[in-house]
């Protein structure tokens, strides 16, 4: 089942469960099945152009997670929201509320879409969860938000100029999270947007974002692309980590480090990421903090394989 992916892939899956060494060679079967030498280096979800991002996340240290292509690349953009729907019947996951479904499809269909859609997968002895991943047309964004929030009960964005990027749907508990693009953040901006159910996370975060950023009396954070998310119990703040870290292996450095003063486990991180002497990829994608309730922010890191 693993023959015809690439070499990168086939390294890392012995590291990883076998939930993971189960799912992931079979939601890339589109990929492999697809002609071209270059089908491995057409995905917009990884700077690398690589089609499967690994994350880690101190939340759940042994816990497999990644994003992955999951329809052919040559599909156009604007269809593969509904052959990925499609292809979640096929395969026997469960598909999404068909009430916000229709309302992104109808959004695809209207507006132009750079990417469409993709599939996360999360495994560990608990079993295998999904999570579709659907993009937002930017001409859409606006009344897509007020329609997304309505139907899952939540009050708007609070900040005027952020636009809804992309919305997250857990295919087991339905759970909607939703994703802004934030042009300018500041420390004020977080502790506005932290659910007051979430008291200590609000200081928490601002401070672990600090932290990270090696800004510790910074208010205004670098923006131009952070995204803030927000889902029951959680906010998130996220952006890629050449702009926030630096290219590797300095991004690499820097995470291991706020992980040592923070006790966090990366020993699973650390494996997967580690490559010869000299060797230079721009291998890391998006970084994110999310407070939940408690002092504790957590730290999720998304990387090609």
């Amino acid at each position: 089942m693993t023959a015809g992916l690439p070499p990168a892939l086939r390294r890392a899956l012995p590291l990883l469960g076998p939930g993971a060494r189960r799912w992931l060679p079979r939601l890339l079967e589109p990929v492999a099945a697809t002609p071209g030498d270059d089908r491995w280096r057409r995905s917009l979800l990884t700077p690398e152009r690589f089609p499967v991002e690994l994350s880690v996340s101190t939340a759940s240290p042994h816990t497999d997670r990644y994003a992955t292509e999951f329809v052919a690349p040559d599909r156009p953009a604007g269809t593969r929201l509904a052959a990925g729907l499609a292809r979640l019947d096929r395969i026997g996951l469960p598909p999404p509320d068909p009430r916000l479904t229709a309302l992104l499809l109808d959004a695809h269909r209207r507006h132009p879409v750079v990417w469409g859609t993709w599939l996360a997968g999360r495994h560990d002895p608990r079993g295998d969860r999904f999570k579709l991943y659907a993009e937002v047309p930017k001409a859409a964004a606006v009344p897509l938000e007020r329609e997304v929030a309505r139907l899952v009960g939540a009050r708007p964005f609070p900040l005027p100029e952020a636009r809804l990027r992309l919305v997250g749907i857990d295919l087991t508990t339905g759970a909607v999270e939703r994703y802004h693009r934030v042009g300018r953040l500041t420390a004020a901006d977080l502790r506005l947007l932290t659910p007051r159910d979430l008291d200590p996370g609000r200081d928490c975060l601002v401070e672990a974002v600090r932290d990270l950023l090696g800004r510790p009396a910074a208010d205004e954070l670098p923006g131009c692309n952070v995204n803030v998310s927000l889902a029951p119990g959680a906010l998130s703040v996220s952006a890629p980590a050449l702009s926030w870290l630096g290219a590797d292996p300095e991004a690499r450095t820097r995470l291991l480090d706020h992980a040592a003063r923070h006790g966090h486990d990366l020993r699973r991180y650390a494996a997967l990421t580690a490559t010869p002497p000299g060797t230079h990829r721009n291998r890391h994608g998006i970084v994110t903090l999310t407070a939940h309730s408690g002092p504790t922010v957590h730290l999720t890191i998304g990387f090609s394989p």
